[in-house]
This record gives structure tokens, sequence and C-alpha cells, in this order.
């Protein structure tokens, strides 16, 4: 158990951008999607694997939801699973859980690691403000198992995020966060009809065919932002107004 504690522990990062900004719950979409090189399985064939097929196109049905939320509130479960990676960070590259109101104060956690393969799975709860992240095997190697509790975690607005080494960027489910990339768009999530399940696809290059990793994520949806969260968006949206006009004016 200590193992999996010290594992854990190196796993939860918090990240500070220069400049805080409240959270646009919406990322820019849709995503021009590439073509996959050689012989690699295009987002579409992967999509298909998971969802029905003919159900989802990866051009025309993107979701522009980049915070989401348990279908189950309260005591939130989920089980990450990983689908397909198509990268030459696929022995490094991870995929992780973050939550956080505002840019300047995001809490990361990873969920599954380098050492995960297709169809190697994770569960996951969230109770409160207690995040649990469990496995029968494979805990430190393939799983960043433990248990953390922090305020910012809440089960009613989450993002996911996927990163290609641990001295590389995190890239998140919410463009805004991905800023000053030069193309933040680097993750697109895809809903599967009116169910609870998910699929995000991340591109960690420059080639944009988004099948570097693809993770299935069942029971939950698209957060509805707090009132709070709007009243917070405003009040960052008119301070950055009046600045504007006092930039103007001199």
């Amino acid at each position: 158990m200590k193992l999996k504690s010290i594992v854990a522990s190196l796993g939860l990062t918090a990240s500070v951008a220069v400049f805080a900004a409240p959270l646009v719950p919406n990322p820019v979409a849709p995503s021009l999607i590439g073509p996959a090189p050689g012989s690699e399985q295009s987002l579409q064939t992967i999509v298909d694997s998971v969802f029905t097929p003919g159900h989802v196109n990866v051009n025309t049905d993107q979701s522009s939801a980049g915070i989401f939320s348990s279908s189950s509130p309260g005591f939130a479960s989920s089980i990450p699973t990983l689908v397909a990676e198509f990268t030459a960070n696929a022995a490094t590259q991870s995929f992780g859980i973050w939550f956080g109101n505002d840019s300047s104060n995001i809490l990361s956690y990873n969920l599954l690691l380098g050492s995960a393969a297709a169809h190697d799975a994770v569960g996951m709860t969230i109770n409160g403000n207690t995040l649990t992240v469990f496995q029968g095997s494979g805990c430190g190697v393939q799983f960043n198992c433990g248990t953390f509790t922090d305020a910012r975690i809440n089960s009613s607005s989450f993002g996911f995020f996927f990163r290609a080494s641990p001295s590389s960027p995190i890239y998140y489910s919410l463009d805004q966060l991905n800023a000053p990339d030069p193309r933040p768009d680097r993750v697109v999530a895809f809903q599967d009809g009116a169910t609870t399940n998910w699929l995000f696809a991340y591109e960690d290059g420059s080639d944009f065919d988004y099948n570097d990793m693809a993770v299935k994520v069942e029971s939950i949806t698209a957060a509805v932002p707090e009132p709070e969260t709007y009243a917070l968006m405003l009040a960052g949206l008119g301070a950055m107004g009046f600045v504007a006009r006092r930039r103007k004016q001199r």
C-alpha cells in the first residue's frame, strides 16, 4: 500500500497559468481531423470500434463540451478504458482527470500511465471532495492508484487531459487551458448518442489525426455550469472589457 501512495502522489499536480481567467466550458468545435499515416488506424475506425458503426462521424459529431459531470452525482463512478495508441510516445504518455474553477488553480491527476495498453481499464470514484483510483493489479505501473481529498475535486465539474511524457505539456479537454499553443484543440470528444459513454482522442504532434491516444470513459455527461461559474465568467469578461477601454482612452 505504501508504494501505491508514493506513486499516486507523484501523479497529482497543480497547474498554474500565467494569467488567471474564469473557465469557459466549451472548446472550439469542430476540429479538422487529418488522415492517419501508413498502417495506423484512422480516428473514424477507432470510434467505430467503440460505438455503433455509423452512429458517430468524427468530423461532424464532435462535442463542444470541455467540462464534464458524473451521470450519478454525489457518488460518481467510472471506468476509463484505453482504446488505442498510435504514436512514438505510447510508452510514456498518460491520461488523467483535472478539476478547478479558473485557469490559475487546476488540479491534475494521472489515471492511465505509460505502461497501460489497449483494453486496460481503471476504476475511478468521486465521493464529495475525494477521488479514489483503484485496480486489482497494475497499480503504479499501468494505473495511478490512490485516494486524494482536495476542495477542488467535484463530481459535477471536471475534465480530462493527455500528456506525451512527464516533461511534456499537459493538453486538456478545454482548449482554453492549452493556450498559447498555436493550435490548442489537442483533445476532441465524442458522445455515443444519448448515452453516457464518451470517447476522448488526443493529438501529440502536428498531423492532427487524433489517433495518438484514445480513451473511452463511461457514466459522464456534459457539465452544466453552476450560476456562480457564470457570474465569475461574466466578471472576468467585464474586467477584460474595462481594461481594454482604459487602454483605448490613453
